[in-house]
Formats: C-alpha cells, structure tokens, sequence
C-alpha cells in the first residue's frame, strides 16, 4: 500500500464552526499546512482578496493555525449570493489545493427552507442547524463541478438518488435542480424532509441492501458518510445495488474515510496498523445512530485504503477518480460508473 495514504495526507484546513448572525457570519476554527514544515505562509482569501475579517489568530508548534473571525455581509458579500474562501501561499498566491475551496450562500438568498432541529444535526454530523446549512450548500457547491465533468448540462431532467440523505443536508439545494429522490434508515429525519422540502420524493429505507427502484433508474447517486458506517459484506452489497440501479452512463460519488479522516480522528495507531494489513478496518458501533434503527451494531466507524478501493470496488465500477479530503477536509470522494 502506498505509504503517502497513511503518513501524510493531504490534510490542508479544517472549520468546524460556520454561522449565520443576521448580518454577519461567524467562523471558527483551525487551519492546517498541507505539509510539515510549511513551505510557505498561507492565508484565507474571499473572491481573491485577503480575508481582513480575523480578530483572532494564534500561531501553533506545528504550523496550524487557531482562527475566529467575522464576515459582514453587506460590506463582502455586496451583490452577490455567494462568496468562495480559499487557502492560499502568501508568496506564490498558489491554491493550496485546486478543489479546496468553501463557497459560502448569502444568508436568506439560496432557499427559504426551515433550519431542522439540532437533534437531527447533531445526529448527523455534530453541529448546530446553522452550521449545519453552511457546510451542506458548501459541499453541494463543490460536488457541482466535479459531477459536471461525468454528467455535464444542465440537471433537471435527470434522476438523483441522495442514498442516506438524513435530514436534507444537501436535499435542500439538490431538489431545486434534479428529479430528486432521497432514502435513509433514520425515519424521523426522512419524515422531517417530507413535510418541510418541497419537490423532492423522500422515502424511509430498510437496513438491508435492497430498494424499490428498477434497474438503470438513476443518472446520479451520492452517499454522503454511509460508507464510512458499513461492515465489510454491507458495503459489498450496497455496492451491488448501487451498480443495479443508476445507469450504465450515469455517475456515482461516495464518501470513504481514509487517511485524512484517519488524521484528523487523531486514532492512527490502532487503525493504520490493520489498514496497512488488510486495506479496511471497523473500529466499530457508532453510538450517534442508537436507538434510530432496529440494530443498534448496524452503524459502524469505518476507514478504507485507496489501494483496497481500486482492488474490491473495481468488480462492479470503474472508479473515475478519488478526490481526499473533499467532503468536511475529512473524507475523501470517490467517483464511480458501473460496469
């Protein structure tokens, strides 16, 4: 396996807290070099221009660095619905990676669908609804490019399977742009989304690897987290399923943990030693799904190497690409077509 996957990733920046406040957003967080020692200073932008926003920056050992800052909306957003934040070197003004960006949506301008209640954020990926909507339109913004180079034009006619969509984390920008269908174990969120998301087709799905659909029913699918959950023999056949259902032309994007992740969960000892032997390693239950579905052990942690990806998901897919660190800067996106 190579060892570039396990002992240094790609790790460039992390922002775990992102909030609208009426006429600012709120950021807090930490920003890491993408390599030790750094080859140079780096700096957030907004739309190519230095974000002076920062009342609070603290230097680390290891080169991260402790951010809080504030966004005034009038004065950066001006006209626009959205803004891009990017990490760049100081002295090159290099992107410290292409597709390391973070569009932000002007508050109120994207949709006028209600904020869910934090149970289900927190359920789904610990934070507060706020942060929440900010990280769900990023990471939808960036997922717009990378399907466009499979599936280029526009959407609206064609089918999106959302495969474990829980409280509408990206259904809530996707429904306005596909023929949108979104499934998931957890039946209080999927219900959430029927009553509060217009125009999309939610249903609750069972544990086992099987769906209502027909064969070659999806252009698109994606699986934000839920290979992250899965035993071994699961995966296999979701994987089955996943091939049976989207079109032999359509496009598929899955999110795996692997060495970023790996990092940044700070548990690399135990768990790189058995990636390194065998490729895949659950480490375990998931308590943040108890009590949601009929097993409580159905919900694991799991990680993947990228070389055991390209030896065992190859049997149903061509992988199109892996891009780490895509969603969150924690796990990485793998785009497939089936065979």
């Amino acid at each position: 396996m190579d060892e570039f996957e396990l002992d240094a990733p790609l790790v460039s920046w992390w922002m775990p807290q992102i909030e609208d406040r009426a006429e600012s957003i709120f950021l807090n967080g930490h920003i890491t070099a993408p390599v030790y020692p750094p080859q140079e200073e780096f700096r957030l932008m907004i739309d190519g221009e230095t974000f002076r926003g920062i009342d609070y920056m603290r230097m680390r050992p290891n080169g991260a660095a402790d951010f809080r800052g504030m966004i005034h909306v009038p004065t950066v957003f001006k006209d626009k619905n959205e803004i891009v934040m990017r990490l760049t070197g100081v002295t090159t003004g290099a992107f410290v990676r292409d597709w390391d960006h973070f569009h932000i949506a002007r508050p109120r301008a994207v949709l006028d669908i209600p904020l869910p209640p934090a149970k289900f954020t927190q359920r789904a990926i610990w934070t507060d609804p706020r942060t929440f909507e900010k990280w769900g339109y990023a990471l939808k913004r960036k997922l717009d490019g990378a399907l466009s180079v499979y599936l280029p034009g526009p959407h609206n006619a064609r089918r999106m399977l959302d495969w474990g969509c829980g409280v509408g984390r990206m259904a809530r920008y996707l429904v306005k742009e596909w023929a949108y269908t979104g499934i998931d174990i957890d039946r209080e969120a999927i219900g959430w989304c029927a009553e509060n998301i217009r125009g999309g087709d939610f249903r609750p799905q069972s544990l086992e690897a099987r769906t209502e659909f027909s064969a070659d029913t999806f252009d698109a699918a994606i699986g934000i987290s839920i290979f992250t959950h899965l035993r071994e023999d699961e995966q296999f056949a979701w994987l089955k399923e996943l091939s049976r259902i989207v079109k032999p032309t359509g496009v598929i994007a899955v999110s795996v943990n692997c060495a970023t992740s790996l990092h940044n969960a700070s548990n690399t000892i135990d768990v790189a030693g058995v990636l390194r032997a065998k490729g895949f390693c659950d480490t375990g239950a998931e308590m943040s799904h108890r009590g949601v579905t009929a097993d409580d052990t159905y919900y694991r942690n799991t990680y993947h190497t990228h070389d055991y990806l390209r030896r065992n998901w190859t049997r149903d897919f061509e992988i199109l690409d892996i891009l780490p660190g895509f969603v969150g800067n924690m796990q990485d996106m793998v785009f497939l077509r089936p065979l």
